[in-house]
């Protein structure tokens, strides 16, 4: 017959504490935040800052745009987020390259991302002219080669209008003010629970101080009790014996006495006669 194995496994030994919903939920804040937090700060960057001398905010060399028109369709559509590598050499595009460049449309200066259509020599500098993919003619006006800020790169659809909407005043409180106050709330939130925390341990902990000072001065009085009371008892021991001793004297005189008075009647009962302790002397015959 086949015994199955009832032993039970043993515990393991030193198991991480499990996570409380609550331990859970804070750390789930703080990535959240801290996320919102980066994008929001990267994006201030990227709106805000510019590093570049053309006015153009760049990371680690790349640029970033956002769409605002439909005249690169179907390549890039309007509130796609465009990402152009800066130039440093405008003599190595070529035509067919999508370039980002400052322009004027309807008396603004802007940055527009179209198409090199045409290149032409302006006599020691580069001439090109753009044609969005939409569009059925060329721009009218060229570029010259100083106002090429960028060479596309790669895009990603509809984070233009994320970007867009970052610049407003709205965009900036939402993306920005609100998480890192958030951020910072949450914090000081947690500081003054650590802290009150604290506070109630060290409180605790200063009872039981106060509590065991205590305990240990009733025990201390305690034996200090008992100690009186064993040497109160040794001192007393002898006298105990001192008048065990009396008593056993005064038991034997009493014996004495008694033994003395019942002889004395004895010999008033057998007439006055004394006892003698001597043997009697026995008579000679007569002769």
């Amino acid at each position: 017959m086949k015994q199955e194995n009832l032993t039970a496994a043993p515990a393991e030994t030193g198991a991480k504490p499990k996570r409380t919903g609550k331990d859970i939920a804070g750390l789930v804040v703080n990535i959240v935040l801290v996320i919102a937090i980066i994008v929001a700060a990267l994006c201030t960057y990227v709106s805000f800052v510019s590093s570049s001398g053309n006015g153009v905010p760049n990371i680690l060399g790349y640029e970033v745009f956002s769409v605002q028109t439909d005249s690169m369709y179907p390549t890039l559509k309007s509130g796609d987020l465009v990402i152009d590598r800066a130039v440093k050499d405008t003599s190595k595009l070529r035509t067919g390259d999508i370039i980002t460049y400052w322009t004027v449309i309807e008396g603004q200066r802007v940055l527009n991302t179209h198409r090199i259509y045409e290149i032409y020599d302006g006599g020691g500098y580069l001439i090109f002219e753009t044609k969005g993919d939409n569009n059925t003619a060329a721009d009218p006006l060229t570029v010259h080669e100083s106002e090429v800020v960028g060479v596309y790169s790669s895009h990603i659809g509809g984070v233009g209008k994320a970007l867009d909407f970052l610049q407003t005043s709205k965009g900036f409180l939402i993306c920005i003010v609100i998480p890192v106050a958030a951020f910072f709330l949450f914090h000081l939130i947690q500081f003054f629970r650590v802290l009150f925390e604290y506070q109630s341990v060290k409180n605790r902990l200063k009872f039981q101080e106060e509590q065991n000072a205590r305990d240990a001065e009733t025990q201390q009085k305690q034996k200090e009790a008992i100690a009186a009371a064993v040497a109160e008892a040794q001192q007393t021991e002898p006298k105990d014996a001192d008048r065990a001793a009396i008593e056993a004297e005064l038991r034997e005189k009493l014996k004495a006495e008694m033994m003395q008075e019942m002889l004395e009647e004895l010999r008033k009962q057998n007439g006055g006669a004394e006892t003698s302790t001597e043997p009697e002397t026995p008579q000679e015959p007569a002769e």
